[in-house]
């Protein structure tokens, strides 16, 4: 069969599971890497089987008519086994296939081991990539380019790219938009976006295998002409930004909103923030430029994890972060951790009184999983805190879940704190009117009364099974 395209970029079939399920984002990472290939010239397909729907089946055909000679993928280490399926699924109808992403980046040789692919993408994709194409498609001759891991050749580390504003954009137009949804979204037509890359911050548990630590941002006006054409272009009025933290420097934020308010642009966004950069000043600014959401790692409402974690910020501090949101008109979003060293089923619940008193929007409650490589990883590995269990939230997509399972808990004690948290935050009479007054104003009703729907199942479920 004569190839169609050079790669195929795939992300597979994905199990249902979750209040979250068939509600895909676009699968950003594959975007950029795609951009930068057709950049150098490369023909590029994207095949989402998660946004297409497509089942194994349906995903296979896909593939076999592409007859693309190289496939590459993409994931995390939790989503191992659903990479393993996909493999098996894509590799009698290619010649090569490469993995990039976190877990190639963390595991190196033991995922070149582990899974049968040909090569491994080390850190960020866009330079490796199309380098990597250049070497197969001339004969392998010498030694691999940087940034990519094959067995039996040396491996050079790539230079990360400092001027992101030099790369290519997401090579949008290969997916299908109209099959993306997002729970917050407020506006039709919904992408991905990132304006900076890397964290500077020492959380214990936080990943940052791929970006890194040092932190590197788009210029404002690259940023923002960006998000021209994903509105003129593409017709998507509303944006996820996925920074680690895109209030870090605040000059910077100012210039983004001042020249998205200076063109006119009339487009909706979320981003993720710590709580120490954001104040009442600055939240008006990012609500008159578009912003509806702002996403905090708040972790716990107990000081004490919150310094076990060394997340460096207070609770106080966080109360003022979500009442400046508040006070802008800006959602807000905290991510929680459930299962800390050192705290109890019990103090848990100084979290949900937290949450409550600062009247936050939504909140996701998460067993703690470190990372591979961070400090509490190596931790709960010494101490033997490590388990692979069945205690997922009502937004995992995944049916077993690597769990910190601490002094002081048990995998009962989890799910029922789960089921707690969810149940006391959300099942509120008060929560539940003026979100449903809010949703109504936003013509967001129906979606998030749907999710709610399968969450208080979830937790009603859980207490009979209990």
């Amino acid at each position: 069969m004569t190839p169609t395209v050079d790669i195929a970029l795939v992300r597979g079939p994905s199990p249902t599971r979750g209040a979250l399920a068939g509600l895909p984002v676009p699968p950003l990472g594959m975007l950029y890497v795609a951009g930068a290939l057709e950049r150098a010239g490369w023909r590029v397909a994207v095949v989402d089987a998660e946004a297409e729907g497509l089942d194994a089946a349906g995903f296979t055909r896909r593939v076999r008519e592409l007859a693309a000679p190289v496939v590459g993928l993409s994931g995390m280490t939790p989503m191992v086994d659903r990479m393993r399926a996909t493999i098996r699924l894509i590799r009698p109808w290619t010649e090569r296939i490469v993995l990039g992403g976190v877990h190639a980046t963390r595991f190196r040789e033991k995922a070149l081991a582990d899974l049968d692919v040909d090569a491994l993408v080390i850190g960020e994709g866009e330079a490796p990539a199309p380098a990597l194409l250049s070497w197969w498609t001339g004969g392998s001759v010498g030694d691999p380019p940087p940034g990519v891991m094959v067995q039996g050749q040396p491996f050079v580390e790539a230079t990360p790219p400092k001027d992101l504003g030099a790369l290519a954009w997401p090579a949008r137009h290969l997916v299908p938009h109209d099959r993306y949804r997002y729970l917050f979204q407020t506006a039709p037509g919904f992408t991905t976006f990132i304006s900076s890359r890397g964290c500077p911050f020492r959380c214990t548990f936080c990943d940052k295998t791929v970006s890194g630590s040092p932190w590197r941002a788009r210029p404002p006006g690259d940023v923002v002409d960006e998000l021209v054409e994903v509105k003129e272009r593409y017709g998507l009025n509303y944006v996820c930004i996925f920074d680690d933290n895109f209030t870090l420097r605040r000059k910077r934020v100012v210039a983004i909103c001042e020249e998205i308010l200076r063109r006119g642009l009339r487009i909706e966004w979320k981003c993720e923030a710590r709580v120490d950069g954001l104040d009442v000043e600055l939240a008006r600014l990012m609500a008159a430029a578009g912003c509806k959401t702002i996403a905090f790692g708040v972790e716990s409402g107990n000081q004490e994890s919150l310094d076990l974690l060394k997340k460096d910020q207070t609770v106080p501090r966080m109360h003022a972060a979500i009442a400046a949101c508040r006070a802008a008109g800006i959602e807000t979003v905290a991510y929680v951790l459930v299962g800390i060293p050192g705290e109890t089923p019990a103090t848990s619940m100084e979290t949900l009184r937290f949450a409550v008193d600062s009247r936050l929007d939504f909140i996701q409650f998460s067993t703690l999983s470190p990372f591979p490589g961070t400090e509490l990883y190596d931790q709960a590995v010494a101490e033997g805190w490590f388990r692979r269990t069945r205690v997922v939230n009502p937004v995992d997509s995944e049916a077993l879940r690597a769990t910190l399972v601490p002094p002081g808990w048990t995998e009962e004690d989890l799910a029922r704190t789960l089921r707690q948290l969810y149940g006391g935050f959300y099942l509120r009479p008060r929560y539940l009117a003026r979100q449903a007054l809010r949703a109504g104003r936003q013509g967001t009703l129906v979606p998030r009364a749907r999710l709610g729907l399968q969450v208080a199942r979830w937790v009603f479920d859980g207490w009979r099974a209990a």
